[in-house]
């Protein structure tokens, strides 16, 4: 019976051990839960018994994109609506682009250009891109006898008496203004006159016996003719073309009255001005005194500037 009775405690206390273990590690009797992580919708959660604890994570939303809808970081749940794109327009070198997501489509749309002109090379109308150079003037390598303000310079003409006979004088710009315009030259809208004093003396024994006859015409530094008309308006005002930034635009040009035209003492004095109605900004217009004994044809008083500029002929810029 002593052996029996000491198997038997034996095998009570073994089972007892397996019963507590069950207790202790298969079940939550004692507390020890087996909790599942919270999720965006449910807290932390025992695997075994069900109790909970803790409250939902909640969802993380990330934020839309042009082509997905708010997204949960954590679940993936989504909401609303994708934002779209929202398209820069295309430029002369880029296509249409997200501002976004940088996405693009289509090609860009590539330069205008225009042509160049006597002022400008050639400009792309969309972006201000330039390419090339100006067109070349028709002066831009030539020497010119160009007159200052304020400075005589020498000057040869014909004679009054005697065609074939020449004079030498000076000639002077004393004064030049550019202005919008005022009763003697009227003023016209996106317009302006360059108006020049011009003061023309002979003082030498040949001036004193003949006389002297002065002959002043224009050029175009661009285009060096510019074809100013014979005939006057009622307002004096003589029409001629000048290419403004490719454009053929209508200028004028108009004499004022003569301040001096006659003998001084031993002088013999001209003083008038010359004015020019030209586009503002407009600086190609060139005045040019030849010599009168070139002049032929009363029907072509004002000569083309080919046909009477040469190094040593005085030309004012009425720049």
């Amino acid at each position: 019976m002593k052996r029996i009775l000491l198997w038997t405690g034996v095998g009570i206390g073994t089972a007892g051990i397996a019963v507590l273990l069950v207790l202790l590690f298969a079940t939550c009797t004692f507390g020890n839960h087996a909790f599942r992580g919270a999720t965006c919708l449910e807290p932390e959660t025992c695997q075994r018994c069900g109790i909970t604890r803790g409250e939902p994570l909640g969802h993380e939303f990330c934020e839309a994109t042009c082509t997905e809808s708010e997204t949960c970081q954590r679940c993936g749940i989504t909401r609303g609506e994708p934002l779209g794109h929202e398209f820069r327009e295309a430029t002369c070198l880029e296509p249409e682009t997200c501002l976004r997501c940088g996405i693009t489509r289509g090609e860009p749309l590539g330069h205008s250009m225009t042509d160049a002109t006597y002022q400008t090379p050639a400009v792309c109308t969309r972006c201000g891109y330039t390419e090339g150079e100006p067109l070349p003037a028709a002066l831009s390598g030539k020497t010119l006898n160009e007159l200052t303000v304020g400075v005589p310079a020498p000057y040869t003409t014909a004679s009054y008496e005697d065609r074939g006979v020449d004079v030498t004088g000076t000639v002077e710009i004393t004064d030049y203004e550019v202005t919008d315009g005022n009763e003697l030259f009227p003023p016209r809208d996106g317009y302006e006159w360059h108006v020049a004093t011009v003061r023309l003396v002979f003082a030498g024994e040949d001036a004193q016996e003949n006389g002297a006859q002065s002959a002043v015409t224009f050029g175009d530094y661009y285009l060096l003719d510019n074809r100013i008309a014979v005939r006057e308006d009622e307002n004096g005002l003589r029409p001629f073309v000048a290419d403004w930034y490719g454009t053929q635009v209508q200028c004028w040009q108009k004499t004022g009255p003569n301040e001096e035209a006659d003998w001084y003492g031993r002088e013999l004095r001209f003083t008038w001005q010359e004015g020019v109605l030209v586009p503002k900004g407009y600086d190609g217009v060139l005045l040019i005194f030849y010599n009168y004994r070139l002049f032929g044809d009363s029907t072509r008083l004002y000569l083309p500037a080919s046909e009477v500029l040469d190094e040593s002929t005085p030309v004012f810029r009425m720049q």
